[in-house]
């Protein structure tokens, strides 16, 4: 039983805990919504024409802007290290990851921290249902949220499913050299 809808896999440090009850948190999607909106905004580029007045000092400018990011966040896993990445399949309405010997059991509630970028000061938090292990993989319901929380978490899923098909396609990703079609 694959997620449901669009998803993506990528190595990213996710931690997860067992829960009596199922019903959301309520300060956690104010939070994962700061934070999405913030790697949004990490991942956005500016395109400006070179010969554009400006474009230089720009550039130069956001080069500076990106070294204070990855500073902030080297310093923040310095005070608090991330757990160790490990492979994810992250979609709109759940997640999966591979089964060990500690996995939640099906029917589990379970607290979901995923930390998508270095950066970001906090992760995302979920909560959500252990539907099924399947084909070695933990698959995880997402409970209900609020509308504006769903609509960032798509863009989010949507945006990196987009680049993991273009990795895919791009010569350089696949390593062979060929440039076309």
């Amino acid at each position: 039983m694959p997620l449901p809808g669009l998803s993506y896999r990528d190595r990213l440090p996710l931690t997860w805990q067992t829960v009596a009850t199922d019903g959301p948190p309520v300060d956690w999607a104010a939070q994962n919504l700061r934070m999405l909106t913030a790697l949004a905004t990490l991942d956005e580029r500016t395109r400006i024409e070179p010969e554009t007045p400006g474009a230089q000092e720009f550039e130069r400018l956001h080069h500076k802007f990106d070294l204070m990011i990855e500073l902030l966040g080297a310093l923040l896993r310095a005070a608090q290290p991330l757990p160790a990445p490990r492979p994810v399949c992250v979609g709109a309405e759940g997640l999966a990851w591979p089964l060990d010997a500690d996995s939640p059991a099906p029917g589990a509630c379970v607290d979901v921290r995923l930390y998508l970028h270095p950066s970001l000061p906090a992760p995302l938090q979920w909560r959500g249902r252990v539907l099924a292990h399947e084909d070695g993989e933990v698959l995880l319901q997402f409970a209900p949220w609020p509308e504006a929380l769903a609509a960032a978490v798509e863009r989010h899923v949507f945006t990196r499913h987009r680049r993991s098909v273009a990795g895919a396609r791009s010569p350089v990703q696949r390593g062979d050299g060929e440039t076309g079609s």
